[in-house]
């Protein structure tokens, strides 16, 4: 379940909040879409051994991923995975650990590991960490300024969905 940090600028007190339904009106009235998916229906072992990981998770959870495609109109889904023998990791994490948006969403969800968003909320000018974990879908709207960063383990899988691929450039704050 996912882990929401806001942090102590703006005028903002810092606080966790861990409750499930809390976490959920708070991402919501910051414009910011939360599911969560019942990862224990995909079998590691199986995807690994299928040869086509991608394709397994894919498969599994076909069902969320088109009624997300209904509900919002995007047209494709693909896995990404980091590790820390990823090649270049860091370069790839450095376009993404500045303040930045999207023209597109930025829809996730997480398959293994954690990775964080921060998202700095132009309803109230709140900037929070939202850490995810596997289970965990987070929608971003465009537009919305964030940054993103792996936690110490330095690994995620994560199904993304768009509407367009080229809406994932980011745009950085002057």
């Amino acid at each position: 379940m996912a882990e929401i940090r806001i942090r102590p600028e703006n005028g903002h007190v810092a606080r966790t909040i861990l409750d499930p339904a809390e976490q959920l009106s708070f991402l919501e009235g910051h414009g910011l879409g939360f599911e969560q998916w019942a990862i224990s229906k995909l079998d590691a072992a199986a995807a690994t051994a299928s040869g086509d990981a991608q394709g397994h998770i894919l498969q599994t959870f076909h069902d969320e991923i088109e009624a997300l495609k209904a509900r919002y109109g995007y047209v494709h889904a693909d896995v990404i995975a980091l590790t820390p023998q990823t090649p270049n990791l860091d370069a790839l994490l450095a376009r993404f650990d500045k303040e930045h948006y999207h023209d597109g969403d930025e829809v996730r969800f997480t398959v293994s590991g954690r990775g964080i968003f921060t998202i700095h909320s132009d309803k109230d000018d709140a900037v929070f960490d939202v850490e995810v974990q596997p289970g965990d879908l987070l929608i971003v709207p465009d537009g919305t300024w964030h940054w993103f960063d792996l936690c110490e383990d330095r690994q995620i899988q994560c199904i993304r969905l768009f509407t367009d691929t080229s809406g994932w450039t980011p745009h950085y704050k002057a």
